[in-house]
C-alpha cells in the first residue's frame, strides 16, 4: 500500500518550497505524519511498509490557485487492491487565513484564562504541531479537536462527557 501527495503551487509558498533545501523540511514533517497516525510499529502487518511520496511543485501560472491531489492505495475484502484518489482545488491564502484568524482569537482566550507557554490544545490548526520534550505531537485530527474541546470544557469549570471524550 502506498500514498503519493502532490502539490501545484504557483505563490511565494511553491517559490521557497521549489529550493530542495526548504522543501526537504516540509517533506520530513508530512512524511512524518503518516507514521505517527498508523503506528507501524504496532500494526506491522498492516502499515509496516506503506510507501509514501510527497512532491510540491512551483508552477508560476498557477498563482495562488492551488491544487493538492493524493493518491493512496489500499486494500480491501479479501485483499482486493483499491485506490483513493482526493483533487483539490482552493486559493491558498483563502484556505490559511480563516486557520490564523481561530489561531489568533484562541491564543488572545488562553492568555486571557492565564495560560502560557507551548499551547498543544491547538495542534488542531498546526501541520507540525509543537510540543514540549516529554511528549511526542499529536497528528491525528480526531485527537487533536479533542484537545480543543476538552480544554474549552476546563475553561468553563466543565468535565468531558463520559461517552464522547
Amino acid at each position: 500500500s502506498g500514498w503519493f501527495s502532490t502539490n501545484i503551487l504557483g505563490n511565494r509558498d511553491g517559490e521557497v518550497l521549489d529550493d530542495p533545501a526548504n522543501f526537504k523540511t516540509k517533506e520530513v514533517s508530512k512524511l512524518s505524519v503518516i507514521d505517527n497516525i498508523f503506528e507501524p510499529e504496532k500494526f506491522p502487518d498492516l502499515y509496516g511498509d506503506v510507501y509514501h511520496k510527497v512532491r510540491i511543485n512551483y508552477y508560476p501560472p498557477r498563482k495562488d490557485n492551488k491544487e493538492a491531489w493524493d493518491n493512496i492505495d489500499i486494500f480491501g475484502w479479501m485483499g482486493y487492491p483499491m485506490e483513493i484518489k482526493v483533487n483539490f482545488l482552493c486559493r491558498d491564502s483563502i484556505l490559511a487565513a480563516p486557520i490564523a484568524l481561530d489561531l489568533v482569537l484562541f491564543s488572545d482566550l488562553a492568555l486571557r484564562a492565564g495560560m502560557c507557554g507551548i499551547q498543544t490544545w491547538l495542534s488542531f490548526f498546526c501541520k507540525s504541531p509543537m510540543h514540549d520534550f516529554e511528549h511526542q505531537p499529536v497528528h491525528d485530527l480526531f485527537q487533536q479537536w479533542r484537545m480543543v474541546k476538552q480544554t474549552l470544557r476546563e475553561m468553563i469549570g466543565e468535565k468531558a462527557p463520559n461517552y464522547l471524550d
